[in-house]
């Protein structure tokens, strides 16, 4: 699946892409928008990137979700919301992180990882995140 992890101003994701229980490429889960908004989505391919068209597009009508789909959307002061099939909500934690890696991206934030460590000790335990480390952050820069 993935490993998607957001906090102190950074967006940062794994680029594995698994069909079944084959690796069968690398593929870009995280963008930004113009505005310095970030987006990241984990899930089926077609799905996340369906999501990532609709924020880039200015977030008209219904997001487009599913039940093994979630993403994340931050704006640009750093408020967080994640999507899900059954609704959105904001996200009030110092860092979030989703995906089938979310449970060590978390462990290792507890003590004291920023997003990309985060990423990266997600990508040494969980079988469906790796390839390379992208980042974003709110600055076009």
């Amino acid at each position: 699946m993935t490993t998607i992890v957001y906090r102190d101003g950074i967006l940062a994701a794994d680029t594995r892409m698994i069909a079944g229980t084959s690796i069968i490429g690398n593929i870009c889960k995280i963008v930004r928008r113009e505005d310095g908004a970030l987006c990241g989505g984990a899930g089926h391919a077609s799905i996340v990137q369906a999501f990532q068209r609709w924020f880039l597009e200015g977030e008209e009508g219904d997001p487009p979700v599913e039940e093994e789909t979630k993403a994340l959307v931050i704006s640009p002061r750093g408020k967080v919301e994640m999507f899900e099939c059954d609704g959105t909500i904001e996200w009030r934690a110092p860092y979030v992180a989703i995906g089938s890696g979310k449970e060590f991206a978390l462990g290792a934030m507890f003590m004291g990882a920023d997003a990309v460590q985060a990423v990266k000790a997600a990508m040494k335990f969980d079988p469906y995140s790796g390839g390379k480390v992208m980042k974003l952050t709110h600055d076009k820069a």
